[in-house]
């Protein structure tokens, strides 16, 4: 009986992979239509196609393995087998002819009479097909023979009418991921696979050979069942991947169970026979329970590079990000780790004031150049969806979608504002989103529109921080705009008065002597306006990480030939490694400042000249002292020393250290200065360091 059994096997192998690629295209189908319940027909077409193309070769493995009806015990079971493989055939028929108006974007709905017509013509071959089968007593000889010609010339016919209805709708260009278009290769694959079809039918009859039991018409069988599944497989390629692994993994499992079970056979010992046995039903169960989820874990991991926890590690990430990093740039990291936790090959994310950043590869231009505006960009559904929703979008979105190779989109919003829109790509290879992967992202939004919400606040308050300081800088210069008045009209008064005399008495013995008075007193007055207009210019900061003990010893060695010939001797102690997020130029300003301040306090010291910069970390601050050893300043002159115009120096503005403490404001940092009772001066600044990981 072995002997016998061998073909079957062979022939039963053979139709069993169509029915397991149909039996994944449908399980993927119907698993997107229970999550997601889209509301075109087409997904539901296409799932009923699919288990009805599993069902039809299922039931040919059926019959292959099954030779001699079970010896009797199934009388009748080939017959029903039959009828029900013609009743698949036809039934899918009408449905493939259904698809091809819902294609195109928008959807072309059939009228009823179409429809009834459609259906109608396959309920009619299906009577044909199933009477002399159903009912062979009343029929006289073989009549399936006749009967499956008239179900093949019905398919043949269907098939033509949908590839003619078809050939203007696809699109060109390749395969793209996602059932969501029709392309030029499906429309080449269909007609390619009708053709072989009808020409291997015909070559067949024409040979006289006994069509149904050859080995060409098992090939036939075969191919047009693989050909038909791979416009949907290549579609779904990455998940297809995974199911195949899946169902390797669990027939591998049974089949070393099953091993097990034959090797205990030959075992002497009873007791040893019931130990292996027990060995290969835990096999069976671990392979049932949970071999099932290790196994879909490792695929992930080693195929699709995903970790099981892929939503905690985007929730954790979108936890480290930090609201002053700005809106752009948060949204840049965030899609930097999507790409890499979620491994797609690229995302970009599209805000609602116009800003748009992306990551890996992604065509945003594109998809910025075709975005529609205005009130079309507003019906975008307010939860994930995947691009084969997009099919019920309007058609400038849907178009947009589609050209940008765009696979699944979810929105940024939070309870305060709807800040944008996600949009992400797929590969053949990736692993399809599943249920969970669209609560994930939609979980890591919502925290990353939290993060925007707080980076916008923050952006706010600091605007409405900097009006008020330059407020309060126009309110300072308003009050001593007199003083500023009088500390100009009395080097120009005097200016005026020599340079009358210079007109009356250009050959004076003086007059070189007055015409120096002259420019040192506009000189003067040039060094106060532009302080003025310094300080009370607003100014815009660049901030960048920078490395503050080499910031020092640069602005330092600046000064370097000034502190020679002054003989000051200069001491620094400075922590390398100390990075803060900061301006530039602008911290070298302060540091000019604070130097040129203590060489001028040392100008006049009558004993040893020293100037001292101290730099260290403490608690996430850095602390920046400089110090030296001049007069000092009075204890009721130290709380005055950073208010605008109030100066020591005999011909000093008095908003040096005034611009010095809004510059450190503006850092996020303080600044104060100690006196040591005529022994020097100290300022102490403290200022933010970066946060390291």
């Amino acid at each position: 009986m072995s002997g016998q059994l061998s073909p079957h096997l062979l022939v039963a192998a053979v139709h069993a992979i169509p029915a397991l690629v149909w039996a994944l295209v449908a399980q993927e189908l119907w698993r997107f239509i229970v999550a997601r319940r889209p509301r075109s027909r087409l997904y539901g077409l296409i799932a009923v196609a699919a288990s009805l193309m599993a069902l039809h070769y299922i039931l040919h493995c059926v019959m292959e393995l099954t030779p001699s009806e079970l010896e009797g015990r199934a009388s009748g079971l080939h017959r029903a087998c039959d009828a029900v493989i013609a009743l698949c055939v036809v039934a899918a028929m009408p449905l493939f002819r259904h698809m091809v108006p819902l294609l195109p974007v928008p959807e072309m709905h059939p009228s009823w009479r179409w429809l009834v017509v459609n259906y109608g013509s396959a309920v009619a071959v299906g009577a044909v097909t199933l009477l002399p089968i159903l009912l062979p007593g009343w029929f006289v000889g073989d009549a399936r023979l006749p009967s499956h010609l008239v179900s093949f010339a019905y398919v043949m016919v269907m098939s033509f009418l949908a590839l003619n209805a078809m050939r203007r709708l696809p699109r060109r260009g390749t395969w793209r991921p996602g059932m969501s278009d029709l392309r030029s290769p499906d429309f080449v694959i269909m007609t390619a696979v009708l053709l072989a079809a009808v020409g291997m039918m015909l070559a067949l009859l024409a040979a006289g050979y006994e069509w149904q039991e050859s080995i060409w018409a098992l090939f036939l069988h075969t191919a047009v069942g693989l050909g038909l599944a791979l416009p949907f497989v290549v579609r779904m390629l990455g998940e297809t991947i995974r199911l195949l692994l899946n169902v390797a993994a669990m027939v591998g499992m049974t089949a070393a169970a099953l091993g097990l079970h034959a090797a205990a056979g030959r075992l002497a010992s009873a007791e040893g026979r019931q130990l292996v046995d027990v060995a290969a039903l835990l096999l069976l169960l671990l392979g049932i329970g949970p071999g099932q989820l290790w196994m879909r874990a490792a695929i992930e991991r080693v195929v699709f590079r995903r970790s099981r926890h892929r939503r905690s590690e985007l929730l954790a990430f979108v936890h480290t990000l930090s609201p002053d990093l700005g809106t752009l740039e948060c949204c840049r990291q965030a899609l930097a780790a999507l790409t890499r936790i979620m491994q797609v090959p690229g995302a970009a994310v599209m805000l609602a004031d116009g800003g748009a950043v992306a990551h890996g590869t992604f065509d945003l231009e594109g998809l910025v150049r075709r975005w529609p505006r205005g009130r079309e960009a507003a019906v975008l559904p307010p939860f994930a969806f995947v691009l084969g929703e997009a099919r019920e979008l309007p058609l400038p979105l849907s178009e947009a979608l589609i050209e940008a190779d765009v696979a699944w989109v979810a929105p940024i919003t939070s309870p305060r504002q709807h800040w944008g829109h996600l949009f992400a790509t797929e590969g053949f290879l990736s692993a399809h989103f599943s249920a969970e992967d669209l609560e994930a992202l939609t979980a890591f939004m919502g925290q990353l529109a939290l993060v925007l919400d707080a980076a916008a606040l923050l952006a706010r308050a600091v605007a409405v921080e900097r009006s008020l300081a330059h407020a309060e800088k126009l309110a300072a210069i308003g009050e001593i705009s007199a003083r500023i008045a009088h500390e100009i009209r009395n080097p120009i008064t005097a200016a005026r008065s020599l340079a009358q005399q210079l007109h009356r008495e250009a050959t004076a013995p003086l007059a070189a002597d007055h015409a120096g008075i002259i420019l040192t007193e506009l000189e003067r007055v040039e060094r106060q306006v532009a302080a003025l207009l310094r300080f009370a210019r607003r100014e815009e900061f660049r901030f960048e990480e920078v490395e503050l003990g080499g910031l020092v010893r640069g602005t330092v060695e600046t000064f370097r030939a000034r502190l020679e010939a002054a003989q000051v001797e200069v001491g620094m102690d400075l922590t390398d490694g100390l990075v803060a997020r900061a301006d530039r130029e602008k911290l070298r300003q302060v540091l000019i400042n604070l130097i040129e301040n203590a060489l001028d306090a040392l100008h006049d010291a009558p004993r040893e000249r020293r100037l001292s910069l101290a730099l260290q970390g403490l608690n996430g601050s850095a602390l920046l002292d400089v110090a030296d050893s001049g007069p000092g300043v009075a204890a009721e002159s130290l709380p005055h020393l950073f208010e605008p115009f109030f100066s020591l120096k005999e011909n000093g503005t008095g908003l040096g250290l005034a611009i010095v403490k809004r510059t450190i404001d503006a850092h996020g940092g303080r600044i104060a200065a100690r006196s040591h009772g005529g022994r020097g001066l100290s300022v102490h600044v403290e200022l933010p360091l970066v946060e390291r990981a």
